[in-house]
């Protein structure tokens, strides 16, 4: 894959609510990103929706979960855990070698180690 741009969840929220622009290239979200907004949405179908209307939807397969996997079992033997939906996320975009977009770089520069290209603009 490699091309486009992988956004995290706060930066779809900021989009949808129009705080947000995007970059005019391919932009994916993660089904984990997908989950974290629809959840926090009155109209969870309309929402839905729109998302996969308005956005590629980059769902896990086996090789993000096997990264998932390797990366949580490694972050377990050293203490330094994150959230499981951020570890889902980060893998989703090594595994594809897509960067991630997000303003929760200090929350994921943890991952850089693992393969992550972590943005917080639009340089890509």
């Amino acid at each position: 894959m490699g091309e486009g741009l992988l956004i995290d969840t706060d930066i779809l929220i900021d989009y949808v609510k129009g705080r947000q622009e995007l970059p005019d290239i391919r932009i994916l979200i993660s089904e984990v990103t997908l989950y974290e907004f629809i959840r926090g949405t009155k109209d969870i179908p309309e929402a839905k929706k729109l998302i996969e209307e308005g956005f590629i939807i980059l769902y896990h397969d086996n090789q993000i979960i096997r990264k998932a996997s390797e990366i949580w079992v490694s972050m377990k033997k050293t203490g330094e855990m994150i959230d499981d939906r951020d570890i889902l996320i980060a893998a989703a975009a090594i595994s594809k070698q897509i960067p991630l977009f997000t303003r929760n770089v200090k929350h994921y520069e943890r991952l850089n180690k693992f393969g992550l290209n972590l943005k917080n603009d639009f340089s890509v």
